[in-house]
């Protein structure tokens, strides 16, 4: 892994970058005040503007009356001018981009430098590097530090798998970006607040709603390459089944405090501090 200075000067660069992942610009400033309310500490970057743009149209504080939108149909037009539909995030998966980011995911959770040059890697990577024994714990699942094991095990596609049925449960797909981020967020706020539960079908559908509404009125939410959207995609989806596992196999408190933690982390890399929002039945908002 890189030393700790190498992920300094890294982290100084990354804030000097345009948007993380080509989100809009208009959504990092609309999406700015929440953490500023919450922590000192900017945490918008790319996915984390579409994040909490999400947290600002949560609005049933402010209009007690308003009627939450029921969520489209997948492919359905939307009737806003300019708009797009959910489908616009959808990507079709390649074997070969998976294999290289299975052997990558690899190298990381058994401490060595990923062979893969991306942005949500190495920002996994870096919540890794800050919280050893969360690495582990996921590590653990799947075959430990031995790095053939663990390639096997995501090679097999058995955690995808289990991640695509949980999925489709609630109407969601693992071939769209919206839905697996909207999940992993889901999933990542259940863990970092102590498994604490919340009507998560009524969650689902309100991200989705919401995510559709913004699609709808022609905000352009990435522009990620249909690789990007892939690698993105599937490696939330294993980072959130590890960890759901690593916690339900916890031997101790610590060790369940481990997942809690690393999970906050990698909540943070995407702009949204999981223990400073309520998941209600239209998404996530400000805990009061």
């Amino acid at each position: 892994m890189a030393p700790s200075t190498l992920l300094s000067t890294r982290a100084a660069a990354l804030r000097r970058r345009p948007l993380r992942l080509g989100l809009a610009a208009t959504l990092w400033l609309a999406g700015t005040w929440v953490v500023a309310a919450q922590d000192n500490a900017p945490l918008i970057d790319g996915v984390g503007a579409y994040t909490h743009s999400q947290i600002m149209r949560h609005r049933d504080d402010a209009e007690p009356g308003r009627r939450e939108a029921r969520p489209r149909a997948r492919g359905q037009q939307a009737p806003a001018r300019g708009g797009a539909t959910l489908d616009s995030l959808d990507f079709a998966p390649r074997p070969a981009v998976s294999a290289a980011l299975n052997a990558a995911f690899a190298d990381s959770l058994t401490g060595r430098r990923p062979s893969l040059d991306s942005e949500v890697l190495r920002d996994i990577d870096g919540a890794f590097e800050r919280h050893p024994q969360f690495r582990r714990l996921l590590a653990q699942q799947i075959g430990g530090d031995d790095r053939g094991r663990v390639v096997q095990a995501l090679q097999s596609g058995r955690l995808q798998a289990q991640f695509g049925q949980r999925l489709q449960a609630h109407g969601y797909s693992a071939r769209n970006f919206g839905d697996v981020l909207n999940a992993f967020m889901i999933y990542g706020w259940t863990l970092a607040n102590d498994g604490a539960r919340s009507d998560h079908d009524a969650a689902f559908s309100g991200l989705r709603a919401r995510l559709a509404d913004s699609l709808a009125r022609g905000q352009k939410l990435t522009s990620m390459r249909p690789q990007q959207l892939q690698e993105a995609a599937e490696l939330y989806g294993l980072v959130a089944t590890l960890a759901g596992a690593a916690w339900q196999n916890a031997r101790s408190p610590a060790e369940r405090a481990s997942v809690r933690d690393g999970m906050a982390a990698i909540g943070r890399t995407v702009g949204i501090d999981f223990r400073a929002v309520a998941l209600r039945d239209g998404g996530f908002a400000p805990k009061r």
